[in-house]
């Protein structure tokens, strides 16, 4: 992503755009998310997902002050202190999914149990008063419906 402030791999052709810089500087910011993509495909620590949303503050920043330059102290503490923001804020956020989708499974759960209950309390209660061929018919089907609960 800083390949433009490095090098312009001795390109003289800007192919329309201001400079070769320019150029260089489109191709790798279209090139980077899918770079970052084919990355996180990998599945690397979380914490290595800092360096991009370090990176692409630093390019949000200089799009609205072209004139900071990359040694720049403040720069790079805004840069820390948005990437740690950013860090803090996505595990808030997997840590509150995480407790969500904990609670939905134990309430799905507790919702299974009382199902069941209800179904062995009725058959017990009301099959059992049935005709013996329409027992069995009914007995099969509520033993399947139990089991499709699992």
């Amino acid at each position: 992503m800083f390949t433009d402030k490095v090098t312009t791999f001795g390109l003289t052709e800007s192919f329309g755009y201001r400079n070769p810089e320019t150029f260089i500087w489109m191709i790798t910011q279209s090139i980077g998310p899918i770079i970052l993509c084919i990355g996180a495909m990998l599945k690397p620590f979380r914490f290595f997902y800092f360096v991009p949303i370090y990176i692409y503050f630093i390019q949000v920043y200089w799009a609205f002050d072209h004139t900071m330059q990359v040694d720049d102290p403040l720069l790079h503490l805004y840069a820390t202190g948005f990437s740690v923001g950013a860090f803090i804020f996505f595990c808030i956020t997997l840590f509150i999914t995480k407790q969500l989708t904990r609670t939905n499974q134990i309430l799905i759960k507790n919702i299974k149990k009382s199902v069941r209950h209800i179904s062995i309390y009725i058959s017990n209660k009301y099959i059992n008063k049935l005709p013996e061929e329409d027992q069995k018919d009914y007995t099969v089907d509520t033993v399947n419906y139990l089991d499709s609960l699992d």
